[in-house]
């Protein structure tokens, strides 16, 4: 087994644990959605920040690391396809913005559904856009997962 081959692996663990921990994030948050309740709604959006700074930043790091060593690896071979292009660019980009908005927006998040905590509709609404983001990122993940496993 080679460095590459470890590396790989280990990307691709990553990716996969950031990709069900995000799942389980809007799940988590759908079923608080569910209970009508400020509180509860409060208290599933703050343990879903505190997921994000402690868990899902830093897998999101270590598969851009990961990423740009495999990246490095592909490009000394001389290999411009498009699917390599896809992948550094878009990859590193979504991982970037993933970082800067989800915990920026998260935080912004949290406040306001602790603030709304007496108005459920408002932390419901709040906690859906929340959600939305979520989604969104997890579709980012799947186009961009096809893009390098088809290798176009």
């Amino acid at each position: 087994m080679n460095a590459y081959s470890l590396v790989l692996f280990v990307h691709v663990l990553l990716i996969a644990s950031w990709f069900g921990g995000i799942s389980l994030m809007a799940m988590v948050l759908r079923d608080a959605i569910r209970s009508n309740e400020g509180g509860t709604m409060a208290r599933a959006i703050s343990r879903a920040q505190r997921w994000n700074l402690t868990m899902f930043v830093p897998t999101a790091l270590l598969v851009l690391i990961s990423g740009m060593y495999l990246l490095y690896v592909q490009l000394t071979l001389h290999n411009e396809a498009l699917w390599l292009m896809v992948k550094e660019r878009f990859g590193s980009l979504f991982v970037i913005v993933y970082i800067l908005y989800i915990v920026f927006y998260g935080r912004k998040t949290l406040n306001q559904v602790q603030a709304a905590e007496n108005e459920p509709e408002k932390a419901k609404s709040l906690l859906k856009r929340y959600i939305m983001v979520l989604n969104i990122s997890l579709l980012c993940m799947v186009v961009l997962i096809f893009f390098v496993t088809t290798k176009i």
